[in-house]
């Protein structure tokens, strides 16, 4: 699956997108974006895995121990808005 985030154009909703897409991408089909990262079966190699994701999509960095301890997608937005701001 692939996702054209263009990285000179970051807004919330086409984070929130991004981070949604991938949260079921890695976590597969049935994952649910309002349940946390462990909870949907995730571990840290798949955290990893997210982490990489997002930078390429986004160009923002998020550390995979951050999305090992997201509660939810939108945990992952909060986290590349907050990166965006310390850009």
């Amino acid at each position: 699956m692939e996702f054209n985030a263009d990285p000179s154009l970051p807004s919330s909703e086409n984070s929130a997108e991004v981070a949604e897409n991938l949260w079921r991408e890695i976590l597969g089909a049935g994952a649910d974006p309002a349940k946390g990262f462990l909870e949907n079966g995730g571990d840290s190699f798949r955290a990893v895995l997210l982490s990489s994701r997002l930078y390429e999509l986004t160009g923002r960095e998020v550390e995979y121990l951050d999305v090992l301890e997201a509660d939810g997608a939108g945990a992952l937005v909060r986290l590349l808005a907050a990166d965006g701001a310390g850009s």
